[in-house]
């Protein structure tokens, strides 16, 4: 006879049953997150072991299950991408440590000693991290298939992963980055960084997704040159930015210039189809760094400019969150938290001056920083 083990997760209890197989092998099983199916659950199984009905799991290699994973699993619930990015950690990295032992022999011991081989391979600590997500994920879904009592990976010590400096530019190379920008890409670049939305995301952008009248971008979908468009990763993604007036001109003057209908996109090649992302750095973006005397960065640190210019100038974070469509309030803080001290400068004068008004008739006037559009209408010329 087993037992029902009730353990928290991140959405409330989940119950398992821990019992004995005809193997003699010990297993744990998800039964559900409410203890009278789990109750029921354990008479099925009790049931089928005492009649020897029960599946006799034959034992397999981790290189087989990692296949199985892959296509009973990874193929159907992720998206392209990601399976690919899935497939490429398990071939590089799990397959040549794990991919001759059998599953069940995997221990916690195991697991910490891939990580150790990896750091000492010189493996980054971000990269180890990936390979055990994936890894840890794999694991529990073996739980669930009845090929494993317990995950080995569960309690892996992660390598500590050093926040790495994003870098960003100021206001003033932003000016001299428009400026120096061909006319051909101006409002594609301006559009990155008073947006902050994501390379992918800006490319797949539909001449219809822009609402000019309410100075709204609608972000619907993203591209990838591998496997084209597609819906963006999270809910949160697709979303409204909000644009400035410089930028709404700025784009009425682009789609002036540019035929099309509503469904095409708004940034295209000379054939109408998605810019080549390659091209566009080789012989736009890095030329016109280079033109306005700023040091070379990638096209993602735009977006990093975006949300420090709009932490520089007070705007609410949670607004600041929206407008890049994070998932959580907490990816913003653990992305951009470490700038909001340089804001919180001068915190305490304003409060006084907010609290003990002068009779000088600066009464209710506070410091707080202009709107980050008020600021940048003058870069995106017009």
């Amino acid at each position: 006879m087993g037992s029902i083990i009730k353990r928290q997760g991140k959405r409330g209890p989940l119950y398992y049953y821990k019992f004995i197989d005809l193997n003699g092998f010990q297993r744990m099983w998800a039964a559900g997150n409410r203890r009278k199916d789990a109750e029921a659950y354990k008479l099925h199984i009790d049931r089928q072991l005492a009649e020897g009905n029960f599946e006799k799991q034959q034992d397999i290699h981790f290189t087989d299950f990692s296949r199985k994973w892959l296509s009973n699993y990874a193929a159907i619930k992720v998206k392209p991408r990601t399976y690919d990015d899935y497939e490429q950690v398990i071939r590089i990295h799990l397959q040549p440590f794990f991919g001759k032992s059998l599953l069940r022999n995997i221990s916690p011991r195991h697991v910490q000693s891939y990580i150790a081989d990896k750091m000492q391979e010189g493996l980054s600590p971000r990269t180890v991290n990936k390979s055990i997500t994936v890894l840890k994920m794999m694991m529990n879904h073996a739980i669930r298939w009845g090929f494993l009592g317990e995950s080995p990976a569960r309690f892996a010590e992660r390598p500590r992963q050093p926040r790495k400096e994003m870098d960003f530019l100021g206001s003033d190379e932003v000016r001299r980055f428009l400026v120096a920008a061909s006319p051909e890409y101006h409002a594609l670049f301006a559009t990155a960084v008073l947006t902050g939305a994501r390379q992918g995301e800006i490319l797949a952008i539909r001449r219809g997704n822009v609402d000019l009248e309410k100075r709204i971008i609608y972000i619907r979908r993203t591209y990838h040159p591998k496997h084209g468009f597609s819906e963006p990763k999270t809910k949160s993604s697709e979303r409204p930015i909000v644009i400035s007036s410089k930028l709404e001109r700025t784009i009425t003057r682009h789609l002036a210039n540019t035929e099309g209908d509503p469904g095409d996109l708004l940034f295209r090649n000379r054939a109408g189809g998605p810019i080549n992302h390659r091209n566009m750095m080789t012989r736009e973006f890095y030329p016109a760094l280079n033109r306005a005397g700023v040091r070379r960065i990638r096209f993602h640190d735009l977006r990093h400019t975006y949300a420090a210019l709009m932490i520089s100038l007070g705007e609410n974070i949670k607004f600041i969150q929206k407008q890049l469509g994070h998932a959580s309030l907490t990816t913003t803080m653990d992305t951009y938290g470490h700038l909001l001290p340089e804001v919180s400068k001068g915190f305490g004068d304003r409060l006084d001056s907010l609290v003990y008004p002068k009779k000088n008739g600066s009464e209710g006037k506070n410091n707080e920083g202009q709107s980050l559009f008020s600021i940048v209408d003058g870069i995106s010329g017009g």
